[in-house]
């Protein structure tokens, strides 16, 4: 090039440089932001946002340049720096009056807002931002659909019944408002709301997966696992590849005693959690992959790959100017098959050659469903399968409670009692580990233990439509018949020994784990023993305390609370006929009618001739109607 033409060049350079406004020059460095964060450099994308804002930094319509630069802090996990952003875009929505125009543009970075709060597990500034940003604009749908939302998920319902109400008011039409409102109404155990409210969004939105999914939910909380059943399917239907939709729906089917249906979607769903790799994640940064994760256990950590190092080759190919799809696709592959990068590392002056051999890898998540596996192996009668998926999914996750329950379930049916109390124990919730940790004791002849533990299950749990689990419970009664003759013996020989509060401990004892025919005999012997003496129907001290607590919360129309304290009563002294008459009217409060009916059957055998016999009778009867009225 001649060096007048080098001259002429730079002069024209200079001047179009200078004819620039600052929203051009503000242009072009965003364009080259959305570049870099396309390919993946999120690194050179800040800086190009950056240097956008300054260079444009006042012009209200510059908001999606913070909402850019929130983006790409989010996906390099600066979730701070992300909120900080995105606060920075929805203040400057509110220059001028632009973006009056667009409340829905408002409403998702305040989502993005919602969810960097989220990643950081600070929900409680997420709820104190949304409720600052209604008292700045009452009227935004978006931001009471978000406030409902995030007080459901911290147990704050009816705040959270109160937000989404407000936003149906905004916005009738959108479906949102109604599956958080069902949520919330069902935490509440306001079971009929939140049906209506699941209803409703349906109606609203017939592809909405989530309300499926939620009255699935509703319906198995019911122990109405054919509806449930229905319900779930839909939602599959609606989203084949979502796990959790699978996972239900196959559990589901396995309570039903469907154990073929049941594999088959938990299968499926071991399926999409299965993927073949070498276990390590990666960003783009100024221009190169970077190892921003390592897999424990995976092909990667195996072949010493550590977090930081910059991928500069694979399989000899340069990965300068690669994006994360292109870096994926030349590292991922058949598993056995091996790949080979060469890295640079801080700290080492020469690059370093790594083989590394792809493997199956597991998603930790597949824990749940290899439990659910082998429970419904177990049930099919597949006792070795059982095993080897119960020991898969502890291996994947030593916390999962399916983990857990199935491989505690699988030690008891090898007969390894100790190994599998260790691993039931853990379990802190649910009818099924209770059930077989009992069971656990029973065989090794701990039979207090065992009663003691089967007297922690909340009455009516679990159901006789749950197949499995009633058949487990069938086993471990079936186990404690020993103990209950055993019982019983001794307190015929108390009762000749006139040691009448002694031999109702040891009736009382057996009641909690006899079956309704049994139950009948044992609630007779109490009679015939209070009849001999009208002071052992006075309450013990214990007993008395948790009944008095369970009448305060009752005239207070706190029922579910009411009963819990009765239940304790009721363990407290199981041989009181009258602790069983009040637990009887609670449940009925609540609309339970099989445990209502239940408690009033045992008050009437524990005192046939008590002088409101015939009106318990007749509350049986109309209790009876109401259950055949809900069919």
């Amino acid at each position: 090039m001649k060096r007048t033409d080098l001259i002429i060049g730079l002069i024209f350079l200079v001047f179009t440089v200078a004819g620039c406004t600052a929203y051009d020059m503000a242009t072009m460095r965003q364009n080259a932001g959305d570049a870099a964060y396309k390919r993946g450099d999120y690194n050179d994308a800040i800086e190009n946002f950056k240097a956008a804002i300054r260079q444009d930094p006042n012009l209200s319509t510059a908001a999606w340049r913070y909402e850019k630069l929130g983006d790409t802090y989010f996906k390099l996990g600066n979730y701070k720096e992300a909120i900080a952003a995105y606060k920075q875009c929805l203040e400057r929505t509110y220059i001028g009056n632009f973006w009056d125009k667009y409340p829905d543009y408002r409403g998702k970075i305040a989502s993005n807002v919602v969810a960097s709060y989220g990643a950081l597990r600070d929900l409680d500034s997420a709820i104190l931002y949304m409720e600052q940003l209604i008292a700045k604009d009452p009227n935004n749908y978006n931001y009471f659909r978000e406030l409902g939302y995030q007080c459901a998920l911290t147990g704050q319902y009816d705040k959270a019944i109160a937000a989404n109400k407000r936003a149906i008011e905004l916005s009738p039409q959108n479906a949102g408002p109604y599956n958080t409102l069902g949520f919330s109404y069902s935490k509440k155990g306001q079971y009929d709301e939140a049906f209506k409210a699941f209803r409703k969004s349906i109606a609203l939105n017939p592809k909405n997966d989530a309300a499926y999914s939620h009255m699935g939910d509703l319906f198995y909380a019911k122990d109405n696992y054919a509806e449930a059943t229905e319900a779930y399917k839909k939602a599959v239907e609606l989203q084949p590849s979502n796990i959790n939709y699978l996972v239900s729906l196959a559990n589901t089917y396995r309570l039903t005693g469907k154990y073929d249906d049941a594999m088959i979607f938990v299968n499926k769903a071991i399926k999409l959690q299965t993927f073949s790799g070498v276990g390590s994640s990666i960003a783009i940064e100024s221009g190169y992959p970077i190892v921003k994760n390592v897999m424990e256990a995976g092909p990667a950590k195996k072949a010493g790959v550590q977090v930081g190092d910059k991928i500069i080759k694979v399989d000899s190919k340069s990965t300068k100017g690669w994006n994360v799809e292109q870096v994926v696709q030349n590292i991922k592959g058949g598993s056995g098959t091996q790949v080979a990068l060469t890295i640079e590392r801080k700290g080492v002056s020469k690059p370093i050659e790594k083989i590394i051999t792809r493997e199956t890898i597991l998603d930790k998540t597949a824990a749940t469903s290899f439990g659910l596996r082998s429970l419904i192996h177990r049930y099919k009668g597949n006792k070795e399968e059982s095993f080897v998926d119960a020991a898969k999914a502890h291996s994947l996750d030593l916390t999962s409670n399916w983990a857990l329950v199935s491989l505690g379930a699988s030690c008891l049916d090898r007969g390894k009692y100790d190994e599998s109390v260790k691993l039931l124990s853990q379990v802190k919730e649910g009818p099924l580990a209770r059930i077989l940790e009992a069971t656990a004791y029973a065989k090794k002849g701990d039979f207090k233990k065992a009663v003691e533990i089967f007297s922690t299950i909340p009455e009516g749990k679990p159901s006789p439509k749950s197949i499995p689990t009633w058949s487990d419970r069938t086993v471990l009664l079936k186990s404690l018949k020993p103990f209950i003759a055993s019982t019983m013996e001794t307190a015929g020989r108390l009762k000749a020994q006139r040691r009448y509060k002694e031999a109702l401990n040891e009736l009382g004892d057996a009641m909690k784990v006899a079956d309704d025919k049994r139950s009948e005999e044992i609630c007779g012997s109490i009679y015939r023993i209070m009849s001999m003496d009208p002071r052992l129907s006075v309450l013990p001290e214990e007993a008395r305390k948790y009944a008095l607590r369970g009448d305060v919360l009752t005239k207070e129309g706190k029922f579910e609370e009411a009963v819990k304290e009765y239940r304790q009563a009721v363990q407290a002294a199981p041989y009181i006929a009258k602790l069983y008459f009040n637990t009887a009217m609670i449940y009925g409060e609540l609309k339970r009618y099989p445990q209502a009916i239940r408690n009033m059957k045992t008050y009437l055998n524990l005192a046939p001739e008590a002088p409101n016999a015939r009106a318990a009778k007749d509350q049986i009867y109309k209790w009876e109607f109401m259950m055949e009225k809900k069919g």
